[in-house]
């Protein structure tokens, strides 16, 4: 079994150019290839919000329109019949999501900071919620009472009827606005890790308190802290219950280092610095930001990314995946590589499946500066046997659910339930 298979969308599966880098169908079925957006992971879907891309569009285009390069968007792929599926546009969809993240808990999907264009003039501390189970947009020419479009007043357009997003209301000692930041989920506690305004970086730790109507936030980080690492944005973070784990990051030039691992206790609001033990063969990796990391267990996998060199702004784009142990500080390096390299993209592990997502990201293909629509699912674990079991049957059946009789298959109500 491959450890890395390219998922192509069904509706594609039969066109000559699908596996392309570059290919980008004239259809309406798909997202349009992107950078800067997020994906999240359930059993059986991959959503997919927000994103950009400079080629496709126009920046005359209004903010709240088709053919504007921000696509204020939430898409839904289903992973058994492999089809695309718009949730949610741009008549509802808050302005801010580049750089933005995303987390998941039961129904609700938390969407926090981001920057609408132009980049670093726009960034927002606003934290939402979205219903998955709420009804679908009606007319798209009443007004909304929903509160995503409250957060830049020049940004409002006439939008549908729509109770899918919510503003949280929240006190205490807020966040700046920020994007290119970390959110760590772990209900009813939320961990935001710096982030960057656009012109300043930050190494900021807050906590946001989700246990009553009213979020609270704490700021855990001292500035005056000496131990605080630089500031930094598109760096990632794991978590083991107690401490922050920062991996990578960088500046609008810079990228830094995966040697010395900072660390940070929630409990002691303590900075750390964890050394790093390097592959044996391959060593550390190199110094990236805008690369993606996924965390199963006490395994920290990273893919991609982008380096910078300040002094030049000559830039080393990466392919590789690479393994870091929470437990032993130890980097293992795989000796399976993305077909291309990528940055900008977005990842997140299935555990059910024991696979890693990629969807979208920019690479450099045929001398040209591409972003991808592809998604990508890389095998790190072992998968469930029914998930395993489940696989064999989309692929065999493929398009044609209306025409077989998943009863007479003996498939569980709960497996013929993900179709839909």
């Amino acid at each position: 079994m491959k450890m890395i298979r390219t998922i192509h969308p069904v509706a594609h599966k039969d066109d000559p150019r699908k596996d392309d880098i570059d290919y980008e169908p004239k259809c309406t079925c798909c997202p349009t290839g992107r950078s800067g957006h997020r994906i999240i992971l359930t059993e059986d879907s991959l959503y997919a919000l927000g994103g950009f891309n400079p080629v496709l569009g126009g920046y005359s285009a209004p903010v709240n329109s088709r053919g504007h390069p921000l696509f204020k968007e939430l898409w839904r792929f289903n992973l058994s019949t492999k089809k695309w599926h718009l949730l949610d546009d741009f008549y509802s969809v808050p302005p801010t999501i580049a750089s933005h993240t995303i987390a998941k808990v039961g129904r609700w999907l938390f969407l926090f900071g981001g920057t609408s264009i132009p980049f670093g003039e726009t960034p927002t501390s606003a934290l939402y919620r979205y219903d998955l189970l709420a009804p679908t947009h009606i007319e798209h020419n009443q007004n909304c009472d929903c509160d995503a479009h409250a957060v830049r007043g020049n940004e409002v357009a006439t939008v549908n009827t729509c109770n899918r997003w919510h503003l949280i209301p929240v006190v205490g000692d807020m966040p700046e606005e920020r994007y290119g930041h970390t959110m760590t989920m772990s209900f009813p506690d939320v961990y935001i890790v710096g982030g960057t305004s656009g012109y300043i970086y930050n190494s900021e730790i807050y906590h946001l308190d989700l246990r009553n109507s009213v979020g609270k936030w704490t700021k855990l980080s001292s500035d005056a802290d000496p131990r605080q690492p630089v500031g930094r944005y598109r760096h990632e973070t794991a978590f083991d219950g107690e401490n922050l784990y920062i991996f990578g990051g960088g500046t609008d030039r810079d990228a830094f280092s995966l040697v010395n691992i900072h660390t940070f206790n929630i409990k002691s609001c303590e900075w750390g610095t964890l050394k790093s033990t390097p592959d044996p063969q391959h060593g550390h990796p190199k110094p990236r930001k805008c690369h993606s990391c996924c965390q199963y267990k006490n395994d920290v996998y990273m893919i991609g990314g982008v380096s910078g060199i300040s002094n030049n702004n000559e830039t080393t784009l990466f392919n590789e995946i690479w393994k870091f142990s929470l437990i032993d500080a130890t980097w293992t390096k795989y000796s399976s590589t993305l077909a291309v390299p990528l940055y900008f993209h977005s990842a997140d592990f299935a555990v059910q499946k024991g696979c890693i997502y990629v969807f979208g990201g920019v690479t450099n293909y045929r001398d040209e500066w591409v972003r991808t629509k592809r998604i990508l699912a890389i095998r790190v674990a072992v998968g469930d046997l029914l998930e395993l079991a489940w696989e064999v049957v989309c692929e065999q059946i493929g398009d044609r659910w209306n025409e077989v009789d998943l009863n007479d298959l003996g498939v569980p109500i709960s497996m013929q339930l993900r179709i839909f």
